[in-house]
């Protein structure tokens, strides 16, 4: 009979099946504590807000296992008469906008149409630079509602932000949001390692979620620097572009590699850096490794006299460094003649580039404040004749061939560098 009681009792503690309203995640130990006790109890926890919009099924068997299934349909639902709050709008605050209060310059956009039908949010940022502990970020941000935006700029402190859970040295570029007063929800942060021009947020209203994307309009650079690059001076300042820093070359269909090909003697030192005037982003050699990020590396040197192809793939983040052994010209002069030209002459002998190197042999030329009032075409062509010359039909990068397709020149105020190996080019755009 006492078994008999223990057994009833146990039974008596076991949940019932039934639904609940809970996390998208259908495996119960990922499901948040609140979540996981509206299922233990069958109910879900109305007062920590805890709808995302997904019904899960739970089941309990005779020996308290649960087992949880998703139907796997985000919907538009009323549960126990409390219906999930979605707001009308969404607000960026952060770097960007300097933290201004009741700003609109960063507006969320669903596309559209009902929130609960259309509950996905976005926005695009520029990405902005702040600073955090001594080192840089691209941005800091919160995300507000419409009702916190109406509250104005005395109360608007005081509403309700979207962000993250855990502090700022939490950095992921996707995961789930909280919501709550501004001074109990941490900032989202970008880190300034993700090279970007901006960011498109992306926030899911029902399922909690965020995701942000890198938008790189421009393609990311690497210099060399060394005693065999350019004036051979190691100055890797920013108005020494094409002096002593000479850039490595971006690919039109690839823009995460990077290509380079140059004379390099044996002996003469080398490394590569990402931001002009700044040693903290490099690669050097170590114990007979190419390294990054590491200020007490060697420098880098060949092993005898010839020309070396350097390639780095920016997403698998490796450098290679190979000989290159096609067969290589030297040329004097380089020119680019064009339709812009006076008369549009198209001269190959004037609009001269600079070389970029000065010690050893040249391949590198560049041309800076070059400004196109209008759209037009041009080549680059070498020693003041026709005889060598390049084109292609990419802009702003690309890799000109012999005899090619006259280049398509945007309107604009360009630093213009070429290869006359490789045939690369690139117009970077210069701005104030």
């Amino acid at each position: 009979m006492k078994i008999l009681w223990i057994s009833v009792v146990l039974l008596g503690l076991l949940p019932l099946s039934g639904w609940a309203s809970v996390g998208q995640l259908s495996d119960v130990e990922n499901v948040n504590t609140n979540d996981k006790h509206a299922l233990m109890n069958g109910r879900t926890n109305e007062a920590k807000g805890s709808l995302n919009g997904r019904i899960l099924r739970w089941d309990v068997n005779m020996d308290g296992e649960v087992t949880i299934s998703d139907v796997n349909e985000v919907i538009d639902y009323i549960l126990h008469g409390s219906q999930q709050k979605i707001s009308s709008a969404y607000y960026y605050v952060g770097t960007s906008n300097n933290w201004t209060a009741c700003d609109a310059t960063y507006k969320l956009d669903n596309g559209g149409g009902d929130v609960y039908s259309n509950p996905v949010f976005s926005v695009v940022i520029p990405a902005v630079y702040g600073e955090y502990g001594g080192g840089r970020v691209a941005n800091f941000f919160k995300i507000c509602s419409q009702e916190t935006m109406d509250l104005g700029p005395d109360g608007f402190w005081d509403g309700d932000f979207i962000g993250k859970a855990t502090n700022i040295a939490d950095h992921e570029m996707s995961g789930y949001f909280v919501e709550d007063a501004y001074d109990r929800v941490f900032n989202f942060c970008i880190p300034a390692d993700i090279p970007a021009d901006k960011y498109r947020l992306t926030f899911d209203m029902i399922n909690r979620t965020y995701e942000f994307e890198a938008i790189k309009e421009t393609p990311d650079l690497w210099y060399l620097v060394g005693s065999c690059i350019g004036d051979g001076s190691w100055d890797n300042n920013s108005y020494s572009l094409g002096t002593s820093l000479v850039p490595l070359y971006p690919q039109p269909d690839n823009k995460h590699m990077l290509n380079y090909v140059g004379y390099f003697p044996a002996g003469e030192g080398f490394k590569l850096i990402h931001s002009p005037g700044d040693w903290e982003e490099q690669w050097g050699m170590s114990d007979g490794h190419l390294v990054k990020n590491d200020i007490s590396s060697d420098v880098i040197k060949v092993a005898k006299d010839g020309y070396y192809q350097i390639t780095y793939d920016m997403e698998m983040d490796v450098v290679t460094i190979t000989e290159y052994t096609n067969v290589v010209d030297v040329f004097t002069s380089m020119g680019m003649p064009g339709a812009y030209q006076d008369n549009q002459e198209w001269n190959p002998a004037t609009t001269l580039m600079s070389p970029m190197g000065t010690v050893f042999e040249n391949h590198d030329w560049i041309k800076k404040n070059m400004t196109f009032g209008s759209d037009t075409e041009l080549k680059f062509a070498a020693d003041g004749n026709w005889y060598f010359n390049w084109g292609s039909e990419a802009f702003p990068v690309g890799v000109g061939i012999q005899y090619g397709p006259n280049i398509p020149v945007s309107a604009g105020t360009y630093t213009v560098v070429f290869n006359d190996i490789l045939g690369t080019y690139n117009f970077i755009e210069e701005t104030e």
